[in-house]
């Protein structure tokens, strides 16, 4: 695990590979994007040489890198800590400089937040110093002077993360602080040495030693002009000089391109007693070291004149700049140097490598570890003392601080060390332990302790699934993923409704402005809860009950449409027979208690087109014990009618339509029996007439109430991961349930399950059915998909289907479901 900080590697696809220029890296698909192997970025260069070229791309409307220049860079690996990723997350500014990357890098990996490791004042007199505070002020420097030497260690990166991303390669140090101080360019007037001028700039400048730079500006169009500088003196508030310096016992300036000034000869003096500069910008600036007491107002003077060129015109304009950046810096001076734990960086150049080495060794960060996994592990941070003996639940809050406190130590202890003789720092061993612990196995709390009751209130391993985890657990159990998209790029089918549309919505984050993921569930929450639970029910249910086979089912495997609360057996029969005189027996055997019970005949298989109308005409219906002897007949045409469509004719009650007809019959004693049906049917399409014959009685003892209640059992242990009776709460509940949509389903009269009304935005939803029309149901494709469930009977007759679908969202809205 230490290598997540000491990695001279990067985890990379074969994408990425390429793209930071490693060929060396192999992968076993190199088309595999989801493949991750040990790479190293090797192509990474700085920007600022003649060589670097960037272009304007029309076609994709973007500029374009043509050439990266020379200034190639080994990139200095070090593990998570330079990964654009971490740097892009904890991002620095010209005032932060680095100091947010130094205070996540001391509470992930060591442990500590700074900001709660001391006393914060707000006192406004303690905050007025403006003298370098974080240097100076004790309200300020004891964070600082743990915050400001680590985020010296990470001087090499800039605001987006870049390795020395200034132009030219040299630092990141930001533009406001080299160009801090600069005083206001002034016009020379004096256009002799003997008229020479006295020009003051006031600076702002703090204790110890601070470079001046005086820069020559030419005016003008003119190809050359030039400025003679005599003396630079600084003054204090009082007027006194500091320091006086003459230009003529100074080196002449130098700019990247070559000297940009010489020393100039005085005719009378008969020496070169000034500087004469002939250049112009900030790159030609002259710098002198001055030194300042203590930290306030000063003000620099420089005796400076014109250099006229005969026929020639133009203004000459003098700045003086005061501040601490020179070339070559590549970390701030008004800073602390450097460095981690009274230790100083030895190479400006890799010193989060440095870094990453100090940590790794430090006891610190295993604890570290253990406190950043287990939120991951738990659902909530590591318990905190509470602040105050005022606070609300003072002694419950400090005793589970406590507790946790020695939990995180041990872990710590066994995770520096090896868990049980295996390999020091091994994190899969590592997780395995919290989930081990008493912290997370806790089911449910029984103290009468109100204490205890608040110190164990967050024990357990109940925490909200994350967007992203919610829809990989709904496609694991279920086959289902509500919105996945498919995608010939890689990575396949990863896009779906809760990882983009509704991520927010569900509490997830953008790694931009919402950075913290939700730990309760909201009011907004559970509407996005209830339509993914409501959207994913519905296809679920239609792909086991019509496309697959019984093999192919995930969840309601072992039951069938025909089983409903009250069915005690039933079957299903084509009828062949199309006339009356030869109508055709079809026998159910089933075992009843004696009693009355209701034998329900179902038409489920109506059909009308251009060669006729398919029917269902039921004659009569017989009861037979064991022994075969018939101990009651039933003429059906004595029924009474249903509706219009399926109504008693003179010799046959008629079947025009899918529906039933109940008849009660009453079971003489306990015993096997045998129900006849006589039936007979008008043929039309491609199918027969089928008759359902069903034995009814109640729905608390009925075979179909036992196998509807072993079903649940089975579904609250897959989907919920608990392990409950045929009689349990939970069980009755969900029958409760079940029960009353199938008799509001059965009122209805609705004998067929409207697919279309279902959600299908699972791009492979058919994937294992129908191959040939995988991705569905978007795109080109949309009609045939149509066309695939337009040729299946989506018939309900048993008004069940529909039910398992209530149920079904019922149970994946449950807190079982959405929590781990």
């Amino acid at each position: 695990y230490t290598e997540i900080l000491t990695a001279d590697y990067i985890m990379a696809n074969p994408y990425a590979a390429r793209a930071y220029g490693d060929d060396r890296t192999r992968f076993d698909d190199p088309e595999d994007f989801d493949e991750f192997r040990p790479s190293r970025i090797l192509d990474y260069y700085r920007k600022g040489d003649d060589g670097f070229v960037v272009e304007r791309d029309f076609v994709i409307d973007a500029r374009r890198v043509t050439d990266p220049g020379a200034l190639r860079t080994d990139y200095p690996h070090a593990g998570v800590l330079n990964t654009t990723v971490f740097l892009g997350r904890y991002p620095t500014t010209a005032t932060n400089r680095n100091r947010a990357r130094s205070r996540w890098t001391w509470y992930h990996f060591l442990g500590l937040d700074v900001e709660k490791s001391a006393p914060r004042t707000t006192d406004p007199e303690a905050l007025a110093d403006t003298n370098n505070p974080t240097m100076h002020n004790p309200a300020c420097t004891v964070c600082h002077r743990i915050l400001d030497p680590v985020a010296g260690l990470f001087q090499n990166y800039g605001e987006m993360g870049y390795y020395r991303d200034q132009w030219g390669g040299r630092d990141s140090l930001d533009e406001l602080y080299k160009n801090a101080a600069e005083g206001k360019a002034q016009v020379v007037s004096a256009e002799t040495w003997r008229e020479r001028e006295t020009l003051r700039w006031p600076l702002r400048l703090q204790a110890g030693t601070t470079p001046l730079g005086v820069t020559y500006y030419k005016g003008g169009d003119e190809e050359r002009g030039y400025v003679r500088l005599d003396r630079l003196r600084l003054r204090d508030e009082q007027g006194r000089v500091l320091t006086s310096i003459e230009f003529g016992d100074l080196e002449p300036a130098v700019a990247d391109w070559g000297r940009c000034g010489d020393r100039g000869w005085n005719e009378t003096t008969r020496r070169h007693d000034h500087l004469v500069y002939w250049g112009s910008g900030r790159e030609c600036t002259l710098w002198v070291d001055v030194e300042t007491p203590a930290a306030g107002d000063y003000t620099a003077e420089v005796v400076v004149s014109e250099f006229t060129v005969p026929g020639k015109e133009h203004v000459a304009r003098v700045s003086v700049t005061a501040r601490s950046y020179r070339m070559g810096d590549t970390w701030y001076r008004d800073m602390r140097v450097p460095g981690f734990e009274g230790a100083e960086a030895p190479n400006p150049g890799n010193s989060v490598q440095w870094l990453a080495a100090r940590i790794a060794a430090d006891e610190r960060f295993a604890e570290a570890a253990v406190r950043f996994w287990w939120p991951a592990v738990m659902g909530s941070e590591v318990a905190e003392p509470p602040e105050s003996a005022d606070d609300a639940d003072f002694e419950g809050r400090l005793l589970a601080a406590n507790a946790q406190a020695a939990e995180v130590e041990r872990l710590a202890r066994g995770f520096r060390a090896g868990f049980h003789q295996g390999r020091p720092y091994n994190l899969k061993d590592l997780l395995v332990e919290i989930v081990l612990s008493r912290w997370f196995r806790a089911g449910a709390l029984t103290d009468a302790d109100p204490v205890r009751r608040v110190a164990l209130r967050d024990a357990g391993a109940r925490r909200l699934l994350t967007p992203e985890e919610l829809a990989r657990k709904t496609a694991a159990l279920t086959g289902f993923q509500w919105g996945r998209e498919f995608s010939e790029w890689p990575p396949r089918g990863l896009q779906s409704h809760l990882s983009d549309d509704y991520g927010l919505l569900y509490g997830g984050i953008d790694s931009d402005g919402i950075k913290e993921r939700a730990r309760d569930l909201t009011a907004v929450m559970d509407g996005v809860a209830r339509r993914h639970a409501a959207q994913v029910s519905c296809p679920v249910v239609v792909r086991e009950f019509y496309l697959g086979t019984e093999a192919d089912r995930r969840l309601f495997d072992g039951i069938g449409k025909d089983v409903t609360p009250v069915a005690e057996s039933s079957a299903a029969f084509e009828i062949e027979s199309d006339t009356w005189g030869e109508g055709e027996t079809h026998a159910l055997d089933a075992t009843l208690a004696a009693g009355p019970v209701n034998v329900r005949l179902t038409f489920t298989s109506d059909w009308w087109g251009d060669d006729g109308d398919r029917n269902l005409h039921l004659d009569r219906l017989d009861l037979r014990n064991a022994a075969g002897r018939v101990v009651a007949s039933y003429e059906l045409e004595r029924l009474d009618a249903v509706d219009d469509c399926n109504r008693p004719g003179r010799r046959v009650f008629n079947l025009y339509c899918e529906g039933s007809v109940d008849v009660p019959i009453e079971i003489p004693a306990d015993g096997r029996y045998r129900i006849e049906v006589v039936a007979w049917g008008e043929r039309a399409g491609a199918a027969l007439p089928e008759l359902a014959v069903t034995v009814e009685s109640d729905s608390e003892h009925s075979a179909g109430a036992r196998a509807i209640r072993d079903k649940l059992v089975d579904l609250h242990e897959r989907l919920l991961g608990v392990r409950v009776t045929p009689n349990s709460p939970d069980v009755e509940a969900a029958y409760r349930l079940f029960v009353d949509v199938w008799r509001r389903n059965r009122a209805s009269g609705d004998n067929r399950l409207d697919w279309w009304r279902c959600d299908y935005s699972d791009a492979l939803y058919l994937e294992g059915i129908n191959d040939t029309f995988v991705p569905l149901p978007w795109g080109d494709n949309g009609h045939t998909f149509g066309a695939f469930m337009e040729g299946h009977d989506f018939s309900d007759p048993h008004h069940t289907a529909r039910t398992w679908t209530v149920v079904l969202a019922y149970l994946l809205m449950d807190y079982r479901y959405l929590y781990l």
